[in-house]
């Protein structure tokens, strides 16, 4: 990302310097940016370069290498889809959740780009800087034979469907459940130009090790986004969460506990991350408080209050 920034003329050191962190958070290759610090940096370098496009084109200016223990994995292994299913595996070292995930679509192989949001929203421009990168590396890994059937976004059309055909070299539609690269069985089945299976499997007893130390944050996630969804239909309460996940409410909150925070505190941050995106897509106040699960104005403009958020009825800050 700070690469692909840079190329194109952006000053990455004062993005961090504007939104409060050193820009070596995203420089170190054994390290993993958080969540929310890097959609802020998102939305500043969205702010100073102005591109609608800004996900496209700085995945179009991102070069692929092996640098990481995630990517020597995939690009290790025999195939495509041994190399991605390895690597996806052990993903959360490189990336602050489960970002990607690989699923059938009748006869297709799916690579799903799924959004691990804390309180701040995923831009558009980070999906689609990502499926670039995902289909740039998988090009690097096979001597650039790799080509999807098709590229299918979660988010609407937003024009110039020439850059995005461009991008990725295959069919582009939008509006989609979620975002999701099509692959067929050829493709799938295609060798890796480096692969090497005693490399293969040293690598994977280090990632396997190293991953057993990030468990707790997969568990996390997973909470996270079953509150997302339960929210708008107005079941909150940790009950309802923890029957959507099979457990009682009691071992629910003693795993958070465990893990370092608590169910309110995931409440609150799901909350706040839900009503940042309506107020960038300009939704109306009743829209934000179903989304956020609010039943009660007070509540919600006490909310609005505490994040330092506007009132969306007087257009002022609160």
């Amino acid at each position: 990302m700070v690469n692909a920034f840079e190329s194109l003329g952006l000053d990455v050191e004062a993005l961090a310097d504007e939104i409060g962190v050193d820009i070596d958070i995203f420089t170190d290759t054994a390290g993993r940016p958080p969540r929310d610090t890097l959609g802020r940096f998102w939305r500043a370098a969205l702010r100073a370069s102005r591109d609608r496009h800004l996900g496209l084109s700085a995945g179009e200016v991102w070069h692929p290498r092996a640098d990481h223990l995630v990517i020597l994995l995939l690009t290790s292994a025999e195939t495509i889809g041994q190399g991605l299913e390895t690597s996806f595996r052990y993903q959360e070292l490189l990336s602050h959740g489960r970002v990607l995930s690989l699923d059938k679509v009748g006869e297709l192989h799916a690579i799903h780009v799924n959004k691990v949001e804390h309180e701040l929203p995923i831009t558009v421009h980070e999906i689609e800087f990502i499926a670039v990168i995902v289909l740039k590396v998988l090009r690097f890994a096979t001597d650039g034979r790799f080509t999807p059937r098709e590229m299918q976004f979660g988010h609407p059309y937003r024009g110039n469907i020439q850059k995005y055909t461009h991008a990725f070299g295959c069919s582009v539609t939008f509006g989609h459940e979620q975002t999701t690269i099509l692959a067929d069985e050829e493709a799938w089945a295609l060798p890796l130009a480096h692969g090497n299976m005693a490399l293969h499997g040293q690598l994977r007893t280090v990632a396997a090790s190293l991953h057993s130390e990030l468990e707790s944050y997969a568990f996390i996630d997973i909470v996270r986004d079953r509150i997302k969804l339960l929210l708008p239909r107005g079941q909150s309460n940790i009950e309802a969460v923890a029957e959507a996940l099979h457990m009682t409410a009691r071992t629910l909150q003693r795993r958070l506990q465990d893990d370092g925070t608590t169910y309110r505190a995931l409440v609150e941050a799901s909350r706040k991350s839900i009503m940042v995106g309506c107020f960038e897509r300009n939704e109306t106040p009743d829209e934000i408080m179903r989304h956020a699960g609010y039943t009660n104005q007070r509540a919600f403009r006490r909310a609005l209050r505490r994040w330092n958020m506007p009132d969306p009825d007087d257009g002022s800050p609160s």
